[in-house]
């Protein structure tokens, strides 16, 4: 009997015994482990403290819709961008030599998107456990997230075998420029850093990345907000899911260009000079787009350290590229 799947899941699987996998999820597990903690430590506090972690099943459980669409939003984002990066990197990048079909990619990709949403129920359960509150509750918690992350996940699952029969349209994504000339960015020993990272940015922000942000603050609005509230909200919200992204490009794009010049007599030095220039003036940017949003909310300077907190948070990803191009 032929093997059913890539020979990549082998090699995988090998490396996550060895400790590469929990390497690159040892941040999300830590969270998620916080937050169970923090959920049975009121649990074990009692009095008025027990009824907090209580709230997030019975808010579940009443607002129903909102959070459906929400989880349907975060797990057809995730998916669809992680099983895009691996189906491309199975048929463009070492293993495309191997005569492996193509029927064994797909199936590859089927099996891990079916343990993705089985991980990620699994997490709500122990979630929803952690926090407590009415049994029946629960469960109504747990089918709400749960309607959203299955479809949210089969969805991703289509959306990225979808980019495998749409070669040319990707070729054009990918030759698209932005819409103004920065010139004046480029550093005279790199010149055209700036211009790989602002395409790299350009070409993640055209294919919808970070617009589940977006959506979540958009759902998550009531219907009574007045418009220029909302308005603000957008825009700080548009900012935010903007750089978050850019920070993230623009660090791929530098540790890309690192591992590119690094037989050449190129000080570390002037890399990082060349590579800052054009994130410093993306910051600028969202600091003014943000800062008109705070002046709709009229929360004036008072936001700026939760608004530059939630950026660094955000940006998380983009130093943890940066910290692992620096090692290798």
């Amino acid at each position: 009997m032929p093997p059913l799947f890539h020979p990549w899941l082998r090699e995988a699987r090998l490396a996550a015994l060895r400790g590469g996998g929990w390497k690159r999820g040892r941040g999300l597990a830590a969270a998620l482990g916080l937050a169970a903690a923090i959920g049975l430590g009121l649990r074990a506090a009692g009095g008025e403290a027990a009824a907090l972690p209580a709230a997030l099943p019975r808010l579940l459980a009443q607002l129903p819709l909102p959070f459906v669409l929400l989880a349907l939003a975060l797990s057809y984002a995730s998916a669809r961008a992680r099983l895009a990066e691996l189906d491309e990197r199975l048929r463009c990048g070492w293993w495309a030599a191997a005569p492996i079909e193509a029927a064994r990619t797909t199936r590859t990709l089927m099996l891990l998107a079916t343990l993705g949403a089985a991980a990620a129920l699994s997490v709500a359960a122990l979630l929803l456990a952690a926090f407590g509150g009415d049994g029946e509750r629960s469960r109504t918690a747990f089918f709400v997230l749960a309607a959203g992350l299955v479809p949210g996940t089969a969805l991703g699952l289509v959306a990225a075998l979808r980019q495998r029969r749409r070669p040319v349209q990707r070729l054009r994504e990918g030759a698209r420029e932005p819409l103004f000339g920065l010139r004046w960015l480029d550093d005279a020993r790199l010149p055209h850093l700036s211009d790989w990272q602002r395409r790299e940015a350009l070409l993640r922000w055209r294919r919808g990345g970070h617009a589940w942000m977006i959506g979540a603050v958009l759902m998550g609005l009531p219907g009574s907000t007045a418009l220029e509230a909302g308005a603000g909200v957008l825009l700080i919200a548009t900012a935010l899911a903007w750089f978050s992204l850019l920070a993230q490009a623009c660090a791929v794009a530098s540790v890309a260009a690192g591992r590119a010049l690094a037989a050449t007599p190129l000080a570390r030095r002037g890399l990082r000079r060349a590579a800052w220039r054009y994130p410093a003036f993306a910051f600028a940017c969202a600091c003014v787009l943000a800062g008109v949003g705070a002046a709709l909310l009229g929360v004036g300077w008072r936001a700026a350290p939760v608004l530059l907190g939630a950026a660094a948070l955000l940006c998380l990803p983009a130093w943890t590229a940066l910290r692992g191009g620096r090692r290798a």
